[in-house]
């Protein structure tokens, strides 16, 4: 992952780091009932139609990572809190955080979507990690504590356990599912990590993220979901190979 960071030209495959236009490219792969649900797609925060949207729901920022705002209660928010946030993250280059060059040149742009499972539910976040089309297992955690998470192996058994002595759930009864949708939205790729979100046993697949960390996470990808990864093929052009 530091050498990717580091080194490596992404921008062949910048659009799959596109919050809005990676739909583009999971839509034709494994269908539109995969995908979250679309409330609305903006270039400035002052565009937004907050009549329209319902009590509660998610913005994001398209081009970057964690610059996202929760809205529980349409009613009761601060919009212009929420608009200075949103409007500081959107005019900021995130390649310039941490030197990823796969998000450089993207169009900050506001994404809104329904808060899956809404205020207080139990989205499960299920990332799958894919080395060349071959799914190697993931990680499972829930979205409102994302630091405390169990690794699985493709079998279901436990490669990564949760920290702090916090007991090891199963595996979702949607693991199976999910590691067959990373298979497909990985083939052609060097290597990638196909993250879903899962409410009330429906998968909605998310993100394709390729620099888990910058690089610099303590425990991830780690042993277990690197597989034979050799960073130096993601230097071809084009690295997505399409079949």
């Amino acid at each position: 992952m530091a050498w990717l960071v580091l080194r490596a030209d992404l921008s062949s495959i910048r659009h799959l780091a596109d919050k809005y236009e990676v739909r583009d490219f999971i839509r034709p792969r494994i269908g539109e009932s995969y995908l979250v649900p679309l409330l609305g797609i903006h270039r400035r925060f002052a565009d937004i139609d907050r009549s329209s949207l319902p009590k509660s729901f998610v913005i994001k920022c398209t081009h970057g990572c964690r610059w996202n705002e929760r809205v529980p209660d349409r009613d009761a928010a601060d919009w212009k809190a929420i608009g200075r946030r949103m409007e500081s993250w959107r005019r900021k280059d995130y390649s310039r955080i941490w030197g990823e060059s796969l998000y450089r040149g993207l169009e900050g742009r506001l994404i809104i979507e329904p808060w899956l499972g809404g205020p207080g539910g139990g989205v499960e976040d299920v990332k799958i990690f894919v080395d060349r089309g071959k799914p190697l297992g993931g990680i499972v955690h829930t979205a409102d504590e994302p630091a405390f998470f169990t690794g699985y192996d493709t079998e279901g058994a436990v490669v990564l356990p949760r920290r702090e002595g916090r007991v090891n759930p199963d595996p979702p009864e949607c693991f199976d599912e999910c590691l067959e949708l990373a298979a497909v939205l990985g083939r052609g790729l060097p290597a990638v990590r196909v993250d879903f979100l899962v409410s009330h046993g429906r998968i909605h697949a998310g993100e394709m993220t390729f620099l888990t960390g910058a690089g610099l996470h303590l425990l991830l990808p780690g042993p277990a979901f690197t597989g034979a990864f050799d960073p130096r093929e993601f230097d071809r052009r084009p690295i997505l190979q399409e079949h």
